[in-house]
């Protein structure tokens, strides 16, 4: 794994070197462009590329190289500077919500279990109690030289019964004797494959600055369960 191979990060950070000898300052935004080779490894696959380091105008040569894991685990190697603001992001740009949907989706939202009464078994024309559990998620990651805190919240919760019909709730159910989230089988059946779905609102901050939110939502499917549905058989009993 690329995390675990101390041998090839030393060797980029020999081959990493400047493609010239100063800084050329871009005059449209008056900040300086670095031609740099850097790097990128995926899967053992390692391929030199061309990149620009960006950041504030400097009038020496860059010095020392740096080389890190990112969150897709890329090796990333560029050439910093004293006073440079480029440091820690090696493809000198800011912090995107991408990178922070990326990083939750690798780290994986949590997947609730579906809870069923009366048990792995119901019957017909009842109302069966479907619920979950909620999970806490809060994480704290290093992502592109940024400490990034990370929360999510469930916003709803998608009951897909296993008989080919769902339904979308805001909250998570709860056991008997709460008929908060039911659904009535119209006919028997093996083995239905009932699960629940919890799409989650992203929260997240900066280097301990305020908190924001993703605009986009983001779904964790939860494992399908095993459920038969049989049917009562009347029977006649003697007053």
């Amino acid at each position: 794994m690329i995390r675990s191979n101390v041998a090839l990060t030393a060797m980029l950070i020999l081959l990493v070197a400047p493609t010239s000898s100063g800084i050329d300052v871009d005059p449209s935004d008056h900040g300086p462009s670095v031609g740099l080779k850097a790097i990128r490894v995926y899967g053992g696959n390692m391929e030199i590329v061309q990149r620009p380091l960006r950041g504030p105008v400097i009038h020496r040569d860059p010095v020392d190289t740096v080389c890190q894991v990112d969150a897709v685990e890329e090796i990333q190697c560029y050439a910093q500077t004293p006073d440079s603001e480029a440091a820690g992001d090696p493809e000198g740009r800011d912090l995107t919500e991408g990178d922070i949907v990326r990083a939750v989706r690798e780290i994986g939202l949590p997947s609730l279990a579906v809870r069923i009464q009366p048990g792995d078994e119901t019957l017909v024309n009842i109302p069966t109690i479907f619920y979950t559990l909620p999970q806490e998620f809060a994480r704290n990651i290093n992502l592109l030289g940024f400490n990034i805190d990370l929360t999510a919240d469930p916003v709803s919760y998608r009951w897909v019964h296993g008989d080919g019909t769902t339904s979308t709730t805001s909250r998570p159910g709860a056991p008997y004797p709460a008929l908060d989230v039911t659904h009535r089988y119209r006919v028997p059946a093996k083995a239905v494959r009932p699960r629940v779905d919890v799409t989650y609102r992203v929260h997240y901050r900066v280097d301990g600055g305020g908190w924001q939110t993703v605009g986009q939502t983001l779904e964790a499917s939860g494992p399908a369960a095993a459920l038969d549905v049989d049917e009562a058989a009347p029977v006649l009993t003697k007053p």
